[in-house]
């Protein structure tokens, strides 16, 4: 018998335990001030021997792990404990968590956060559009409210893929009162078969990651099977052609009608349907199929913008359109991208170099290799390969840099030229980018510079950063030359730097390298940073850099304060932060100073230095300012000394500039169809304007028939519901209760005018004269019903006994929508302004140019309008907000006013708004095509947007760039 006798295991046989944390970092982002954000993280063990956790313990203020019970993990066990940060002051937050344990692992966490201030609060519940049918709008509502005592901004953006499909708050303010709450509209509005989902972001504090509304909807075509619903035909070869094919199913019982297929959207005319099979008698036989084929055919480098296939499948006895296949592509064989296109050194001195970086992006689903990179000096100076000039891969997605340094050629002022060829190499394909390259030599005296010996950050918590910067100042009365300057490598990791550029330093002028510190452990941390400079014995300075990571009690946040970009012309930006103690006893800050090269920032404390601040959480709250002088980064360390002689450093980093621009850029596009819509008031008081509105259609139609339009012009009335008579009788079948339908609903004339039908003006001249038999004006709710479901795509409206009283055939997807009110009193319909732009911009795609909404309304000063019975004010409101125009209902020349509702309705977009508000309107550039156009548009305040005359107005197809300088934000 053998007796098994308990003994140790030797140390090196013991089962260890692992201590795993995911994720690895916390990243709270943005939270509003003294609003607990919560994060949730995991601890596991991945070894085979167990460990107790006893708690958690934070290395700054405002972070904190509630207090949990200790536990122990078992090999392979998870368990999560949850971290709280309430920030108190602006700035960002940085840190570390560390996990009290008895395993041999590290249970340091890294903790980051940003706080900032809150002034729009929204509920993050999901909106659920559910199944709506092709061609048909779904509208919810989200509710947010301003908390503050102050006006907020709102602004909502939607996100994702399919973005494009869902729209919010059109036409509503960008500002929220102080305590205001508002409703917003959601409108989705499906352009794709199959599910669709997007996001709603409402930007909640400055900086801060938005609120996130899910937004879902499901785009249904019933019966129907389409694959698939998008062609990607990849890259192309130019001159070549690709071929797919898209398969068409009825899924169901009954038959479909059929039409084939037609190329909605066609950019450059790339795309064809080379095979559209006839089906017998225009029927799609429930469970057959048809399949067509596509082709693709570049004409130009690169991916062209998408087009769209209609095919021609619908339920029998409606109009509604056809599901939609959008087809992509890309032009040439390369997906490999060289930038910049063109590099240019500006000014180097003689006998020194510039050294600049080109990158080439793999954007092809494979590696590909640079197997050839050549330079062609055309002119002047002397351009060189920083390394040999052989394969270099560069893996899918990735991204290899060349280096080229340019070295002017002695005695030679003249500018230097030449280009470099970047030849890359897949299995399948060779292509060749090219990158212009343009240097100056000059001659300059040897350089007069200070640059400090020593950049110190003294103490900074594990797991934070400190920004500081080293300043190079031009002391001289001539100019300087700086080639470079950066950190040297083998400098400590805990400190970074992008490198600056070359650069000429003018008298007094200063470059900053921004360095950053954030050590990852306890200890001293060294580096050194290096310039170059036009100097013959003292061109290579040197600056020592030194940190400290510790974990203490007294910390400073943020511990840099970033000012990020300002304007020059702006003035200055003011920045808290707050020096706190967290220490169980009192600590005296003995001294706090500002070291700074020039004089841009400025720090002022209620609290007047030495200080003693109170333990457990005591702080002291400072003031920066930021007023920049010239443009570049600009730096500062405020440094505050405790009384054992310990320093700790908050960094001040800014940037100033002296020109801020943006560009917006608009492609023309033309107008061939337009669905007009007019919406007559039948009140009382109408008869007179009904009459004129009829005598002098022609004027309207003018504009139509001089650039050849396919319109569709139809009529309603203001009136919801039958009028109950009396005393004045109404034509058309309804009574006055139209509903949206169009007039006549009996079908007695025809109710949709196109340019085909006989005597129109005569036809329309009749349909104006909607009567005089009604009361309640509702023309936006009007509009709405005879542009949605069940009217809009059915031929009859299944809620009446009159034949044929739908409106199917009115509204054409492809087209522009131009809905114009006529009518001498305000609008008493149910909804907000605001939820029928969202609707009617939805129909269109929310594309602002393929909308027109127009009214001839009682003015806002009824002084010159004495017949009308009130302002039309919610009818103006919509129409400003479209772009559209406005007329007076008392005009004494109403073929002046319908010419320019015809402009409005057919012409070319005239009309460009802005996206940002111009500082001064005066120094605003347009260009068409490249080409600058200094005539024929003016600046509109009122709707900041740029306005082209009508002579001038840009063809279609036209790239329309308009520049203008920023304001001050």
């Amino acid at each position: 018998m053998v007796v098994g006798v308990g003994c140790e295991r030797p140390s090196s046989q013991k089962a260890k335990s692992a201590f795993v944390v995911r994720p690895e970092k916390i990243e709270f982002g943005p939270a509003a001030l003294g609003r607990t954000k919560s994060f949730k993280l995991k601890l596991a063990n991945g070894g085979r021997a167990s460990y107790r956790v006893e708690g958690a313990v934070s290395s700054v203020p405002n972070v904190e792990i509630p207090p949990f019970e200790p536990f122990t993990l078992s090999a392979g066990a998870e368990r999560e404990i949850e971290v709280h940060f309430t920030p108190q002051v602006e700035g960002v937050v940085q840190g570390s968590v560390e996990i009290l344990s008895d395993s041999e692992d590290s249970g340091e966490v890294p903790v980051n956060g940003r706080g900032v201030k809150a002034f729009v609060e929204v509920p993050e519940t999901a909106l659920d559009f559910g199944n709506v049918a092709m061609g048909m709008v779904e509208m919810r509502e989200v509710t947010v409210r301003n908390p503050s005592d102050v006006d907020s901004p709102l602004a909502l953006t939607v996100h994702g893929t399919d973005a494009d499909q869902f729209t919010a708050g059109q036409g509503q303010s960008t500002t929220l009162a102080p305590g205001e709450e508002r409703v917003v509209p959601v409108a989705y509005a499906p352009r794709r078969l199959g599910s669709a989902e997007a996001a709603l972001h409402v930007v909640v504090c400055d900086g801060c990651e938005p609120a996130v509304i899910p937004l879902r909807g499901m785009g249904v075509a019933s019966k129907l099977e389409i694959t698939p619903l998008r062609v990607d035909f990849g890259r192309v070869a130019l001159g070549a052609t690709a071929e797919q094919s898209i398969t068409v199913r009825n899924q169901g019982t009954e038959p479909l009608s059929y039409s084939g297929v037609q190329l909605l959207d066609n950019p450059g005319g790339v795309f064809k349907v080379v095979n559209a099979p006839v089906a017998a008698s225009g029927v799609l036989a429930a469970g057959a199929a048809v399949e067509l084929r596509v082709a693709f055919t570049p004409v130009a480098l690169g991916r062209v913008r998408e087009g769209r296939v209609e095919i021609g499948v619908r339920e029998q006895g409606t109009t509604a359109p056809g599901p939609k296949v959008s087809l992509a592509g890309e032009g040439g064989a390369s997906c490999i991208t060289v930038l910049p296109r063109k590099l240019d050194y500006g000014v180097v001195a003689e006998g020194m170099t510039a050294t600049r970086q080109v990158q080439v992006l793999n954007r092809c689903r494979e590696d590909v290799l640079v197997n050839n990179l050549q330079l062609d000096t055309k002119t002047g100076g002397f351009f060189t390969l920083t390394q040999a000039p052989a394969s270099i891969p560069v893996p899918a997605g990735g991204t290899a840099r060349v280096g080229v340094t340019f070295s002017p050629r002695a005695g030679l002022t003249a500018p230097s030229t030449a280009q470099l060829a970047v030849t890359v190499r897949t299995a399948a394909m060779t292509s060749t980018e090219s990158v212009a390259l343009t240097g100056e030599g000059r001659v300059f005296k040897p350089c007069a510079y200070e640059l400090p010996s020593n950049l110190r950050f003294g103490k900074v918590p594990v797991g934070a950063e400190v920004g500081l910067g080293i300043s190079i100042r031009n002391t001289g009365g001539e100019a300087c030359y700086l080639a470079s300057m950066q950190l040297v490598p083998g400098s400590d990791a805990s400190f970074s730097a992008a490198p600056l550029e070359n650069t000429v330093l003018e008298p007094g002028k200063k470059a900053t390298l921004v360095v950053r510190f954030k050590p990852d452990g306890e200890g001293p941390f060294s580096g050194l940073a290096e310039a170059w400079v036009n100097h013959p014995t003292a061109g290579h300075p040197l600056v020592n850099v030194s940190g400290e990571g510790v974990k203490g009690c007294f910390a400073v946040q943020p511990t840099t304060v970033d000012f990020g970009v300002a304007k020059l012309s702006c003035g200055p930006r003011t920045r808290e932060l707050i020096a706190v103690n967290d220490c169980i006893a009192p600590i005296k800050v003995q001294g706090m100073t500002l070291e700074q090269t020039g004089e841009e920032f400025s720090v002022s404390s209620q609290s007047a230095f030495p200080v003693e601040i109170g333990s457990n959480g005591g702080r002291v709250r400072l003031s920066v300012t930021y007023t920049p002088v010239d443009d570049g980064d600009d730096a500062a360390a405020l440094r505050f000394t405790l009384a054992d002689g310990s320093e700790y450093t908050a960094g001040l980093v800014g940037r100033g500039v002296t020109k801020a621009e943006q560009t917006d850029r608009f492609f023309q596009e033309s107008e061939a169809k337009v669905d007009v819509l007019f919406v007559v008031d039948n009140s009382g008081s109408m008869m007179e304007e009904q009459q004129s509105l009829g005598q002098n259609f022609s004027a309207f139609l003018s504009a139509a028939n001089q650039a050849a339009v396919d319109y569709r012009i139809g009529v309603t009335t203001t009136g919801l519901t039958p009028s109950p008579g009396g005393w004045s009788e109404c034509p058309g079948g309804a009574q006055g209760g139209e509903n949206g339908r169009l007039f006549p609903v009996d079908g007695s004339r025809p109710r949709i005018i196109t340019p085909n039908t006989p005597d129109a003006a005569s036809i329309f001249a009749s349909n104006t004269r909607v009567g005089v038999c009604h009361w309640n004006e509702q023309g936006l709710d009007a509009a709405h019903r005879a542009l949605s479901d069940p009217l809009l795509y059915q031929q009859d409206d299944p809620r009446t006994p009159l034949a044929a009283d739908g409106n199917g055939g009115f509204l054409r997807e492809e087209a522009k929508l131009a809905i114009i009110f006529l009518s001498d009193e305000e609008d008493f319909s149910s909804q907000p302004v605001s939820f029928y732009e969202t609707y009617f911009l939805a129909l269109k795609g929310n594309d602002k140019s393929k909308l027109s909404i127009n009214a001839i309304v009682g003015p806002s000063d009824l002084g010159t309008c004495p017949t009308a019975s009130s302002s039309g004010n919610r009818y103006i409101q919509l129409a400003l907000a479209t772009g559209g125009s406005v007329e007076s209902i008392c005009t004494p020349n109403w073929a002046a006013s319908l010419e320019k509702l015809s402009d409005s309705a057919f012409g070319l977009n005239r009309k460009f708004p802005l996206s940002e508000e111009p500082a001064d309107p005066a120094r605003i550039t347009v260009d068409v095509n490249g080409a600058p156009v200094t005539s024929g548009w003016e600046y509109d305040a009122g709707n900041n947007a740029v306005i082209f005359t009508r002579e001038a107005a840009p063809q279609a197809g036209a790239l329309v760039e308009i520049t203008y300088p920023l304001g001050c934000n």
